[in-house]
């Protein structure tokens, strides 16, 4: 299934990629300036990785938070580079609203009284992707394509203690884990760079990020009744605004 995600992920971005270079043929072909730069914006959970279905297995309850890097590319053929970036990414922590519906969800799957769940810490992780990029210029403006590869830190996820009240088959507290693993991922990268002077960019800039994530242990379950995650995929969209600098 994440095999099939990631073939269609690729599509979509060849298909761009033709479309885009196509109107591509059609503005300047000058040869692009190599460039640097910083950015800062927001990291926007998808699929999965922001649903709150307590019966969703891969149900991240990720939030809409702040991402900040560096980009930047090496054109070793006119137009044609290699692009890479490295960014943080904050995707929050569980609300009580969110907290309030795993308890439901437990509570019912149980057929417990009663349930409480305390969650802590937050998505926090870092992306390093690197790939092929086609630019072009149609003005004062750079249109970048990339897509890319590499991986994704993950330095930390939500945890959950859960404690079941009236039923004797898990009578103990059990808990899901705070993750922390180096997993593979993907994206691509739409860029439009403005020019300001002969070397300073405004840099407008959306990026896909994908990575079936990392492994989630559960500890002192003593039945596998009710909600169970194994693995936490991670997929998001940054739109973010910077400066670039041609080097």
């Amino acid at each position: 299934m994440y095999i099939n995600k990631m073939k269609r992920t690729f599509i979509l971005i060849a298909i761009a990629f033709i479309t885009l270079t196509t109107f591509g043929a059609k503005a300047q072909e000058s040869p692009v300036k190599s460039y640097v730069g910083f950015f800062s914006g927001l990291s926007i959970p998808q699929g999965d990785f922001k649903s709150t279905n307590y019966d969703n297995n891969k149900a991240g309850f990720a939030k809409t938070g702040v991402t900040l890097g560096l980009d930047g590319a090496y054109y070793f053929h006119k137009n044609l580079g290699i692009g890479a970036t490295i960014a943080f990414h904050d995707q929050g922590e569980l609300k009580s609203s969110d907290v309030n519906a795993l308890a439901a969800g437990y509570t019912s799957s149980f057929s417990a009284d009663q349930t409480t769940v305390t969650a802590v810490d937050r998505y926090h992780y870092w992306s390093a992707l690197l790939g092929p990029q086609y630019s072009f210029t149609y003005g004062k403006f750079i249109i970048d394509l990339r897509a890319s590869a590499g991986i994704l830190k993950v330095s930390s996820t939500p945890s959950t203690q859960i404690l079941l009240s009236g039923i004797t088959n898990q009578t103990t507290t059990f808990s899901q884990q705070s993750a922390s693993a180096t997993v593979f991922g993907y994206g691509g990268n739409l860029g439009i760079r403005f020019k300001l002077s002969d070397n300073v960019f405004l840099h407008f800039r959306g990026a896909y990020v994908s990575s079936q994530g990392p492994a989630i242990t559960n500890d002192n379950r003593s039945t596998d009744i009710g909600r169970i995650v194994t693995r936490q995929p991670i997929t998001s969209i940054q739109t973010t605004l910077g400066l670039s600098f041609s080097l």
